[in-house]
């Protein structure tokens, strides 16, 4: 019986996880879980209310051609890996943990094992975690995620640019705010200029890739791709967090232009508490960003594109308001 560590990592790698932009290696991908039989088989019977599909364009400047594609209830597995084959697609296989026990047991391990050999990550617990599948072609646009994630590479080849975090002149202050908000989504301005300061890796089965928490990153697949992205919280996070919402909600509501993103000492702590306090009295309220998921596109397995032109736009069926014939 094999006993070896998935991460049988140097101390210099445990120590740098998360705090700077780097590739290490695990050994996941050799789970039959991430075979291409077991993967069809659980698209054949994911909730289709956590199951997202989204088609984009090639310019990586134009996030604007992101959009959110239909399932048709009907769709088998082999269907959508067909689909996802010849076309431009990513699938989010959200919640993965929540449906699979399997996944469950891999993911807990995972977050298990960096909290045991990476101190700094502070005990993180796993947030949230998706299972991506993705065509040849297939791209993420220059972006931000409010939790600290990471990127465990399983089929394919991809490249992912990693930019410098809490940076505001790669991603202005306001939009940091809005995203914590939930105002917007991740998608950020892209100025290409911004690859001279970035880090690239390219990605192989067996790959993890790790970023310091908020540092902005897109990528580009050169082939089919799986991936599982995993996030985490910690009260360290929370701190980033609350500050965030503060400056949003408080002090911006109180026209106040200059914001400090300091996160330790006694105007952040206040800052926080001030924040928890309004938001306990008169709560803040977030986006249901996914109610916003309407398209009229619907995935074809058939067509060249791995898609199809609907009649009519409809709440897609991951949307919050789909509805029964969607």
């Amino acid at each position: 019986m094999n006993t070896a560590s998935p991460m049988a990592w140097s101390q210099a790698d445990y120590d740098e996880f998360g705090l700077v932009p780097k590739v290490s290696r695990h050994t996941y991908h050799e789970r039959s879980l991430f075979d291409k039989p077991e993967l069809i088989e659980l698209l054949d019977n994911y909730p289709r209310k956590w199951l997202q599909a989204f088609t984009m364009g090639s310019d990586p400047c134009k996030s604007e051609d992101w959009s959110c594609v239909d399932i048709a209830p009907e769709s088998t597995g082999e269907q959508l890996w067909q689909a996802v084959e010849r076309g431009r697609l990513w699938l989010n296989v959200t919640h993965v943990e929540q449906f699979s026990d399997d996944f469950a047991e891999l993911i807990t391990g995972m977050y298990d094992h960096l909290g045991k050999h990476c101190p700094h990550l502070q005990n993180p617990s796993a947030h949230y975690s998706t299972l991506l599948i993705s065509s040849p072609g297939a791209q993420v646009y220059y972006h931000l995620d409010a939790e600290p994630n990471m990127l465990w590479h399983m089929r394919g080849q991809k490249r992912i640019w990693v930019y410098p975090a809490m940076d505001t002149q790669f991603v202005p202050q306001e939009y940091l705010e809005d995203i914590y908000a939930g105002e917007i989504d991740e998608n950020l301005p892209f100025d290409p200029a911004f690859d001279e300061r970035a880090e690239q890796f390219l990605l192989s089965p067996g790959d993890v890739a790790s970023w310091p928490h908020n540092g902005p990153h897109r990528i580009v697949n050169l082939d089919m791709n799986v991936s599982l992205a995993t996030s985490y919280y910690t009260p360290l996070i929370y701190q980033r967090q609350y500050v965030q919402l503060a400056n949003r909600f408080v002090l911006r509501g109180l026209g106040m232009k200059s914001r400090s993103m300091e996160e330790t000492g006694a105007v952040p702590a206040l800052k926080r508490f001030t924040y928890r306090a309004v938001n306990k009295i008169r709560p803040f309220h977030r986006q249901d960003r996914s109610a916003s998921y309407v398209t009229d596109l619907q995935i074809d397995p058939e067509s060249p594109t791995g898609i199809r032109k609907l009649d009519e736009r409809r709440h897609a069926s991951f949307s919050t308001h789909a509805t029964t014939d969607s």
